[in-house]
Protein backbone atom coordinates (compact mmCIF):
# COMPACT_ATOMS: atom_id res chain seq x y z
CA UNK A 1 0.00 0.00 0.00
CA UNK A 2 1.60 3.50 -0.95
CA UNK A 3 0.73 6.66 1.10
CA UNK A 4 0.57 9.81 -0.53
CA UNK A 5 2.14 11.96 1.79
CA UNK A 6 2.29 16.19 1.17
CA UNK A 7 5.43 18.23 0.82
CA UNK A 8 5.72 17.97 4.84
CA UNK A 9 6.32 14.65 5.44
CA UNK A 10 2.39 13.98 6.20
CA UNK A 11 -0.07 11.47 4.50
CA UNK A 12 -3.41 12.22 3.40
CA UNK A 13 -4.79 9.70 5.94
CA UNK A 14 -2.04 11.22 9.24
CA UNK A 15 -4.05 14.87 8.31
CA UNK A 16 -7.46 13.34 7.86
CA UNK A 17 -7.62 12.19 11.29
CA UNK A 18 -5.83 15.34 12.79
CA UNK A 19 -8.48 17.58 11.21
CA UNK A 20 -11.10 14.71 12.75
CA UNK A 21 -9.41 15.46 16.23
CA UNK A 22 -9.73 19.52 16.02
CA UNK A 23 -13.21 18.90 15.20
CA UNK A 24 -13.46 16.66 18.10
CA UNK A 25 -11.81 19.07 20.45
CA UNK A 26 -13.52 22.23 18.91
CA UNK A 27 -17.42 20.56 19.54
CA UNK A 28 -15.81 19.81 23.20
CA UNK A 29 -14.77 23.13 23.70
CA UNK A 30 -18.03 25.00 22.13
CA UNK A 31 -19.43 22.70 24.88
CA UNK A 32 -17.84 23.39 27.81
CA UNK A 33 -17.70 27.09 26.65
CA UNK A 34 -21.65 27.11 26.79
CA UNK A 35 -21.49 25.09 30.60
CA UNK A 36 -18.70 27.77 32.23
CA UNK A 37 -21.19 30.68 30.83
CA UNK A 38 -24.17 29.39 32.17
CA UNK A 39 -22.22 28.84 35.75
CA UNK A 40 -21.00 32.14 35.75
CA UNK A 41 -24.03 33.84 34.91
CA UNK A 42 -25.67 31.62 37.56
CA UNK A 43 -22.70 32.50 40.22
CA UNK A 44 -23.36 36.11 39.87
CA UNK A 45 -27.02 35.77 39.84
CA UNK A 46 -26.45 34.87 43.73
CA UNK A 47 -24.20 38.05 43.98
CA UNK A 48 -26.89 40.00 42.53
CA UNK A 49 -29.53 38.64 45.26
CA UNK A 50 -27.76 38.72 48.30
CA UNK A 51 -26.50 42.29 47.11
CA UNK A 52 -29.96 43.22 47.24
CA UNK A 53 -31.00 41.00 50.09
CA UNK A 54 -28.48 43.13 51.82
CA UNK A 55 -29.98 46.71 50.29
CA UNK A 56 -32.97 45.68 51.89
CA UNK A 57 -31.88 45.38 55.54
CA UNK A 58 -29.90 48.64 54.94
CA UNK A 59 -32.87 50.52 54.16
CA UNK A 60 -34.98 48.73 57.12
CA UNK A 61 -32.32 49.94 59.54
CA UNK A 62 -31.96 53.26 57.98
CA UNK A 63 -36.37 53.84 57.49
CA UNK A 64 -37.62 51.44 60.22
CA UNK A 65 -38.91 49.65 57.16
CA UNK A 66 -39.12 47.25 53.97
CA UNK A 67 -39.64 49.54 51.26
CA UNK A 68 -43.22 48.27 49.20
CA UNK A 69 -42.86 46.47 45.66
CA UNK A 70 -42.81 48.23 42.11
CA UNK A 71 -45.68 47.66 40.16
CA UNK A 72 -45.41 50.57 37.45
CA UNK A 73 -42.02 49.41 36.32
CA UNK A 74 -40.14 52.58 37.10
CA UNK A 75 -37.93 50.76 39.71
CA UNK A 76 -39.33 52.88 42.40
CA UNK A 77 -41.19 51.87 45.40
CA UNK A 78 -45.58 51.79 45.06
CA UNK A 79 -47.06 52.36 48.48
CA UNK A 80 -49.47 49.58 49.96
CA UNK A 81 -48.03 47.38 47.21
CA UNK A 82 -46.93 44.29 49.16
CA UNK A 83 -45.94 42.31 45.41
CA UNK A 84 -44.52 43.24 42.31
CA UNK A 85 -40.75 43.64 41.31
CA UNK A 86 -38.16 44.86 43.24
CA UNK A 87 -38.00 48.82 43.92
CA UNK A 88 -34.35 49.05 42.49
CA UNK A 89 -34.54 52.74 42.25
CA UNK A 90 -36.02 53.06 45.65
CA UNK A 91 -32.78 50.92 46.76
CA UNK A 92 -30.18 52.60 44.44
CA UNK A 93 -29.05 48.56 42.79
CA UNK A 94 -28.47 47.46 39.24
CA UNK A 95 -31.94 47.53 37.79
CA UNK A 96 -31.70 43.80 36.50
CA UNK A 97 -29.95 40.47 37.33
CA UNK A 98 -27.27 38.98 35.12
CA UNK A 99 -30.29 37.24 33.19
CA UNK A 100 -31.33 40.92 31.93
CA UNK A 101 -34.66 40.70 34.47
CA UNK A 102 -36.38 42.72 37.38
CA UNK A 103 -36.25 40.26 40.45
CA UNK A 104 -39.78 39.20 41.78
CA UNK A 105 -40.24 40.90 45.15
CA UNK A 106 -42.95 40.56 48.24
CA UNK A 107 -43.04 41.69 51.49
CA UNK A 108 -45.02 41.06 54.49
CA UNK A 109 -47.20 43.99 54.36
CA UNK A 110 -46.93 44.58 58.38
CA UNK A 111 -43.61 45.95 57.96
CA UNK A 112 -44.08 48.68 55.22
CA UNK A 113 -45.19 51.04 57.49
CA UNK A 114 -42.37 52.65 60.22
CA UNK A 115 -40.51 51.24 62.84
CA UNK A 116 -43.07 50.60 65.83
CA UNK A 117 -45.34 48.47 63.42
CA UNK A 118 -42.63 46.91 61.74
CA UNK A 119 -41.31 45.69 65.02
CA UNK A 120 -44.42 45.06 66.81
CA UNK A 121 -45.11 42.75 63.88
CA UNK A 122 -42.19 40.74 64.14
CA UNK A 123 -42.67 40.11 67.68
CA UNK A 124 -45.73 38.96 67.48
CA UNK A 125 -45.04 36.79 65.17
CA UNK A 126 -45.73 37.70 61.35
CA UNK A 127 -48.85 36.39 59.56
CA UNK A 128 -50.63 36.96 55.74
CA UNK A 129 -47.19 35.70 53.63
CA UNK A 130 -45.14 35.44 51.91
CA UNK A 131 -44.65 31.99 52.77
CA UNK A 132 -41.94 29.43 51.64
CA UNK A 133 -41.18 26.08 51.61
CA UNK A 134 -36.92 25.89 51.36
CA UNK A 135 -36.17 22.44 49.93
CA UNK A 136 -33.20 21.75 51.82
CA UNK A 137 -35.33 21.81 55.27
CA UNK A 138 -38.22 20.60 55.70
CA UNK A 139 -41.51 20.30 53.33
CA UNK A 140 -43.64 22.50 55.73
CA UNK A 141 -43.95 26.33 54.60
CA UNK A 142 -43.01 29.12 56.97
CA UNK A 143 -43.84 32.86 57.17
CA UNK A 144 -41.04 35.11 55.88
CA UNK A 145 -40.49 39.22 55.66
CA UNK A 146 -39.27 39.21 51.89
CA UNK A 147 -38.00 36.94 49.21
CA UNK A 148 -36.42 38.12 46.26
CA UNK A 149 -36.68 36.02 42.92
CA UNK A 150 -35.00 35.78 39.94
CA UNK A 151 -36.87 33.86 37.16
CA UNK A 152 -32.97 31.93 35.67
CA UNK A 153 -32.28 32.09 32.31
CA UNK A 154 -35.60 30.65 30.43
CA UNK A 155 -39.58 29.17 31.68
CA UNK A 156 -37.93 25.88 32.81
CA UNK A 157 -41.91 24.53 33.36
CA UNK A 158 -42.97 25.73 30.12
CA UNK A 159 -46.54 27.20 31.87
CA UNK A 160 -46.00 30.28 29.88
CA UNK A 161 -44.43 32.42 32.72
CA UNK A 162 -40.52 33.05 33.19
CA UNK A 163 -41.06 32.14 37.25
CA UNK A 164 -41.49 28.26 37.65
CA UNK A 165 -43.09 26.05 40.44
CA UNK A 166 -42.72 22.71 41.92
CA UNK A 167 -45.65 20.12 41.49
CA UNK A 168 -44.21 16.76 42.18
CA UNK A 169 -42.28 15.22 45.27
CA UNK A 170 -42.16 16.67 49.14
CA UNK A 171 -41.11 19.88 48.37
CA UNK A 172 -44.01 22.20 46.73
CA UNK A 173 -44.33 25.50 46.25
CA UNK A 174 -45.15 28.54 43.02
CA UNK A 175 -43.40 31.42 42.47
CA UNK A 176 -45.21 32.68 40.05
CA UNK A 177 -47.79 34.57 42.90
CA UNK A 178 -46.83 32.50 45.94
CA UNK A 179 -49.79 30.56 46.30
CA UNK A 180 -50.22 28.88 48.70
CA UNK A 181 -45.78 29.72 49.05
CA UNK A 182 -43.24 30.19 47.43
CA UNK A 183 -40.13 27.39 46.59
CA UNK A 184 -36.42 27.83 47.03
CA UNK A 185 -35.43 24.66 45.14
CA UNK A 186 -32.33 23.01 43.31
CA UNK A 187 -32.43 23.36 39.69
CA UNK A 188 -33.78 20.76 38.04
CA UNK A 189 -35.43 20.14 34.44
CA UNK A 190 -38.41 21.84 35.15
CA UNK A 191 -37.35 24.38 37.45
CA UNK A 192 -34.51 27.03 37.21
CA UNK A 193 -35.24 29.94 39.39
CA UNK A 194 -32.78 31.20 42.20
CA UNK A 195 -34.44 32.45 45.57
CA UNK A 196 -33.47 34.55 48.66
CA UNK A 197 -35.28 35.23 51.19
CA UNK A 198 -35.11 37.63 54.38
CA UNK A 199 -36.43 35.75 57.86
CA UNK A 200 -39.09 37.72 60.78
CA UNK A 201 -36.01 37.00 63.35
CA UNK A 202 -33.15 37.78 60.65
CA UNK A 203 -34.68 41.30 60.67
CA UNK A 204 -36.12 41.34 63.74
CA UNK A 205 -32.70 41.60 64.87
CA UNK A 206 -31.41 43.85 62.22
CA UNK A 207 -33.42 46.78 63.20
CA UNK A 208 -35.48 45.93 66.78
CA UNK A 209 -34.23 46.57 70.39
CA UNK A 210 -36.51 46.99 72.96
CA UNK A 211 -35.93 48.21 76.61
CA UNK A 212 -37.52 48.20 79.88
CA UNK A 213 -38.70 51.65 81.22
CA UNK A 214 -39.54 52.18 84.94
CA UNK A 215 -41.59 54.95 85.88
CA UNK A 216 -42.31 55.53 89.77
CA UNK A 217 -44.90 58.44 90.79
CA UNK A 218 -45.09 60.33 93.72
CA UNK A 219 -46.72 63.48 91.92
CA UNK A 220 -49.78 63.54 94.04
CA UNK A 221 -51.36 63.17 90.65
CA UNK A 222 -52.47 60.88 88.15
CA UNK A 223 -49.92 60.82 85.31
CA UNK A 224 -49.60 59.51 81.79
CA UNK A 225 -46.47 57.78 80.43
CA UNK A 226 -47.03 59.51 76.78
CA UNK A 227 -45.14 57.95 73.71
CA UNK A 228 -44.26 60.62 71.46
CA UNK A 229 -43.09 58.69 68.94
CA UNK A 230 -46.90 57.07 68.10
CA UNK A 231 -48.68 60.11 69.90
CA UNK A 232 -50.23 56.78 72.25
CA UNK A 233 -50.29 57.02 75.65
CA UNK A 234 -48.88 53.65 77.31
CA UNK A 235 -50.64 51.62 79.90
CA UNK A 236 -51.67 52.03 82.40
CA UNK A 237 -51.80 55.27 83.67
CA UNK A 238 -50.45 56.02 87.11
CA UNK A 239 -51.94 57.14 90.46
CA UNK A 240 -49.73 58.58 92.93
CA UNK A 241 -48.02 56.49 94.79
CA UNK A 242 -47.81 53.94 91.39
CA UNK A 243 -45.36 52.42 90.01
CA UNK A 244 -45.54 50.02 86.38
CA UNK A 245 -43.22 48.71 83.98
CA UNK A 246 -43.36 49.22 79.99
CA UNK A 247 -41.64 47.09 76.98
CA UNK A 248 -40.90 49.96 74.32
CA UNK A 249 -38.72 49.95 70.88
CA UNK A 250 -35.51 51.59 71.73
CA UNK A 251 -35.19 55.31 70.21
CA UNK A 252 -38.82 55.93 71.69
CA UNK A 253 -39.42 59.68 72.98
CA UNK A 254 -41.01 59.77 75.86
CA UNK A 255 -42.71 62.50 77.81
CA UNK A 256 -44.53 62.56 81.66
CA UNK A 257 -47.98 64.13 81.41
CA UNK A 258 -50.87 65.02 83.59
CA UNK A 259 -54.50 64.18 82.37
CA UNK A 260 -54.60 66.95 80.64
CA UNK A 261 -51.54 66.66 78.63
CA UNK A 262 -49.23 68.77 79.87
CA UNK A 263 -45.55 67.67 80.97
CA UNK A 264 -44.75 67.15 84.64
CA UNK A 265 -41.66 67.57 86.52
CA UNK A 266 -39.56 64.07 86.31
CA UNK A 267 -36.48 63.16 87.18
CA UNK A 268 -34.57 62.98 84.56
CA UNK A 269 -36.84 65.85 82.68
CA UNK A 270 -38.65 64.49 79.69
CA UNK A 271 -39.36 64.19 76.89
CA UNK A 272 -36.88 62.43 76.79
CA UNK A 273 -35.82 59.85 73.85
CA UNK A 274 -34.72 56.53 75.47
CA UNK A 275 -32.46 54.13 74.21
CA UNK A 276 -29.84 50.66 75.80
CA UNK A 277 -31.76 47.92 77.93
CA UNK A 278 -33.56 49.61 80.86
CA UNK A 279 -34.35 53.17 82.25
CA UNK A 280 -35.96 55.00 85.28
CA UNK A 281 -37.84 57.97 85.28
CA UNK A 282 -38.98 59.53 88.96
CA UNK A 283 -42.01 61.41 89.31
CA UNK A 284 -41.42 63.29 92.66
CA UNK A 285 -43.77 65.55 95.08
CA UNK A 286 -43.96 69.10 93.46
Amino acid sequence: MFLIRNNRGFSLIEMAIVMVIIGVLAGGGVSLIGILTKRKARTETIDYLKHAQAALISFADINGRLPWADTSGDGAENSGAATGSLPYQTLKLSPTDPYKRTLGYELNANLGTNLTASCNALRSGLSGGPDVVDADGAAASFPIAAILISAGTMDADSDGNVFDDVTTGTHLGDNTDGNPNYIRHPSVDTYDDLVVYLGENELYGEICEYLKLAVRNDSGVTINVHNLTTSTDLSPALNDGGTATYTILSGTRIEIQDTSGSNVTSEPPSPIALAGHGFTIYVPSP
